[in-house]
């Protein structure tokens, strides 16, 4: 049995989970993961705090527990691979969809996609979505400014800088309605399929 893994990533309020949730709409049997429920709890030790903010940096990777997330994606795959082998399925290509803001920042994860699909959009439009939407923590004043997108930026630049990585990603235009990057990544697959 074959997976195909579709990364989709980019920064916050990019469009990004509305469009893997219309891609995972479209492929019938897709598993959907967010990396946002790899978030660690607020009370745990390995959050990095901003001192003049008080507020934890929850734009970085050791905001989240990635080793986790990549444990589950391996065993969703080893889990599939297993019913294969005992005739408890016949289905021959399988399709994961991982969405988050820092996938393609961890190598292990960033390894397993088979396509990468990164939205992009710029500051202006990024706060203008952000600031109509409620966290949990809440944003502090300042926060996206001093934060939020600076550490967007650095990960963009990791991004670009991997020779690997930036061949092998295709950037989209987050400022295009959410249909039809849905529709530029599902014609993207079912052109790769063919």
């Amino acid at each position: 049995m074959k997976w195909l893994i579709i990364g989709i990533s980019g920064p916050t309020c990019s469009g990004k989970t509305s469009v893997a949730k219309k891609v995972h709409e479209n492929i019938k049997g897709s598993i959907l993961i967010n990396q946002d429920a790899y978030f660690l709890t607020e009370d745990d030790p390995r959050h990095v705090l901003i001192p003049e903010l008080n507020h934890f940096n929850w734009e970085i990777l050791s905001s989240l527990d990635m080793s986790k997330m990549y444990s589950d994606i391996k065993n969703i795959i080893e889990t599939s691979n297993e019913d294969i082998r005992n005739g408890e399925s016949d289905e021959k290509l399988k399709f994961l969809i991982i969405e988050g803001f820092l996938l393609y920042n961890y190598k292990p994860i960033a390894d397993l996609c088979d396509k990468k699909y990164f939205i992009d959009i710029d500051k202006k439009v990024c706060w203008d979505r952000r600031k109509n939407r409620v966290y949990n923590p809440p944003d502090v004043p300042g926060y996206f400014d001093k934060v939020v997108w600076p550490e967007y930026l650095r990960h963009k630049q990791e991004i670009s800088s991997n020779k690997n990585l930036n061949e092998t990603t295709t950037f989209l235009d987050g400022t295009k309605p959410i249909n039809e990057l849905s529709d530029e990544v599902i014609d993207e697959i079912k052109h790769c399929l063919n």
